[in-house]
């Protein structure tokens, strides 16, 4: 096999070094880009109390655009240092799935998140009210595409795709590699108090555990996204 032909795996530890800077670092050229476009798209600023960071401004409009921008690059940014290396696409799962397995995977979430439920009202956990009034803020379609459509996508293509797929070649092997990913999934929703932290790294095993059992990409996806339009809805309705 010739050596333009040869697939380079990442190594599986600066796979996740590299994750965790480009999480920090895509959004700074466009928090750039985004703030040369004038005083607008600081509009409705939000007062948001970030747990142990303290209370910050956020801005609904730069900083979702921010994300979406980002976020979407970065995906596409390491699908071409995939093609580069010759690593294969299907290595990140596959995007499609048995609908048979998404019930019972949607039947699986209803009761994980009954005992999130429970869970949180025994503990008296409440999410910190500046994050729905974000989450909420106009323009809500803003929001709802990056709560709903690029989160779920972009994260789980990041963690349960990519990051997954190389950490799992080492000797982490898979469960290994799905706690490491759910551990620094968690990690970059700093903006939570730890008891909210246990919950949403009990539900990256979960997402782990599809794309385990299914050999899926789509699956995690799709249940990502079934979750946090859950949570969307609750917040717009019941708020």
């Amino acid at each position: 096999m010739s050596e333009k032909n040869e697939t380079r795996y990442f190594s599986g530890w600066w796979a996740l070094l590299f994750i965790l800077l480009s999480l920090n670092l895509f959004p700074l050229p466009f928090a750039l880009l985004i703030d040369s476009l004038g005083d607008w798209v600081y509009l409705n600023p939000v007062t948001v109390d970030m747990s142990y960071l303290g209370s910050v401004s956020m801005h609904p409009i730069a900083d979702n655009l921010i994300s979406i921008l980002s976020m979407t690059t970065l995906v596409f940014f390491i699908l071409w240092r995939m093609k580069i290396r010759n690593i294969p696409y299907s290595d990140i799962g596959a995007l499609d799935f048995n609908p048979r397995d998404l019930y019972l995977s949607i039947f699986i979430l209803a009761i994980f998140i009954a005992f999130e439920e429970i869970y949180m009202l025994l503990l008296d956990i409440e999410i910190p009210q500046g994050f729905i009034e974000f989450m909420l803020s106009d323009p809500i379609l803003l929001s709802l595409i990056s709560v709903i459509i690029i989160a779920p996508i972009a994260e789980e293509f990041i963690f349960r795709g990519f990051l997954y797929s190389q950490l799992s070649r080492t000797k982490l092997g898979p469960w290994g590699s799905v706690g490491l990913t759910s551990f620094f999934w968690t990690i970059i929703h700093f903006q939570y108090e730890i008891k909210i932290l246990v919950v949403l790294f009990f539900f990256g095993l979960f997402l782990g555990y599809l794309r385990i059992a299914y050999k899926s990409l789509g699956l995690p996806i799709i249940i990502h996204a079934i979750n946090n339009l859950f949570a969307f809805s609750i917040a717009f309705y019941f708020s």
